[in-house]
């Protein structure tokens, strides 16, 4: 069986486990998982830029590494003092790095399509999460930004982006970089992820598609680059060497949860911040990646 096989089994796996258990479980599953498996697949970029950048020295080591906290704090504070706009990039950068994930192995060359197909897919799989979640939706965005938005913007969204990724589909149709089974496969996971969000809390929905279609995904890539082979032994390396990076993000989330835990207004915009940060930085590198490691691993 191959990786999307066992994906698809265990969503739907997932989506009878929701009927299964109360929400309140459903939140702290999702969540244990978003925090174990999802800060893992971003911490282990250190190594990645050592690879790419073929870094030999402590202290070029020590220079790429100020750079990529640089970018992480530059966001952040962006996301702080400017939170409308911050929002905005990181619904953007996180769209494109889900859709990069997705097609990269089966869009490769390089173009103006590529990128819009990348956004425009990812844009669809977030805005279903959210138009499919709009009571909860509506809170943190309130929360975040100071002010509620019309129900009517997150379809709009969705519908916007469901219309680009269709035009593009047709595009790549037209010239046989997709084929019918191609398209036939994708439309079919958009349906199931209908199924799966529209009968889910936010974060079960957010956590379902964040691991399973892709932090796993990329963990197996990187597993890939960076040892030439997908196995327990490397898995573990892979865990070692991103050990120390995890365990900094787990311990700063849980001082903001601990210092902010009575103040919501300021506590949910502080997490956000910080979980956009990172994916701003963690997305450039694993574009570099994409581009100096094109294969395909073996499923």
């Amino acid at each position: 069986m191959n990786i999307n096989n066992i994906l698809i089994t265990t969503t739907f796996f997932c989506l009878w486990l929701t009927s299964q258990i109360p929400e309140n479980a459903q939140y702290s599953i999702g969540f244990f998982f978003i925090f174990t498996l999802g800060i893992l697949h971003g911490s282990n970029d250190l190594s990645i830029v050592s690879k790419i950048k073929q870094v030999t020295t402590l202290k070029r080591l020590g220079l790429f590494l100020s750079g990529y906290i640089l970018v992480v704090v530059i966001a952040a504070v962006v996301f702080y003092v400017a939170p409308k706009i911050a929002l905005l990039f990181f619904i953007l950068f996180s769209g494109y790095h889900f859709g990069e994930q997705h097609f990269h192995n089966i869009v490769k060359k390089n173009s103006f399509y590529r990128g819009i197909l990348f956004i425009s897919y990812g844009l669809v799989v977030l805005f279903l999460i959210l138009a499919l979640n709009i009571p909860e939706v509506s809170l943190i965005i309130k929360d975040i930004i100071g002010q509620d938005l019309d129900n009517n913007v997150y379809y709009y969204c969705l519908l916007g982006s469901f219309i680009v990724f269709t035009l593009i589909g047709v595009k790549y149709y037209l010239d046989q970089t997709f084929s019918v089974k191609t398209i036939a496969y994708q439309l079919f996971l958009l349906v199931v992820f209908f199924i799966v969000f529209s009968s889910s809390n936010l974060i079960w929905s957010f956590a379902i598609y964040f691991i399973l279609w892709h932090s796993i995904p990329s963990i197996i890539e990187q597993l890939d680059y960076l040892y030439k082979e997908i196995s327990w032994n490397s898995f573990l390396t892979y865990i070692k060497k991103s050990f120390l990076v995890w365990l900094i993000s787990i311990i700063a989330v849980g001082s903001l949860l601990f210092f902010f835990k009575d103040d919501k207004q300021i506590f949910l915009p502080i997490i956000f911040s910080f979980l956009g940060a990172i994916t701003f930085a963690h997305s450039f590198v694993i574009s570099k990646m994409f581009k100096k490691n094109p294969s395909t691993p073996e499923e």
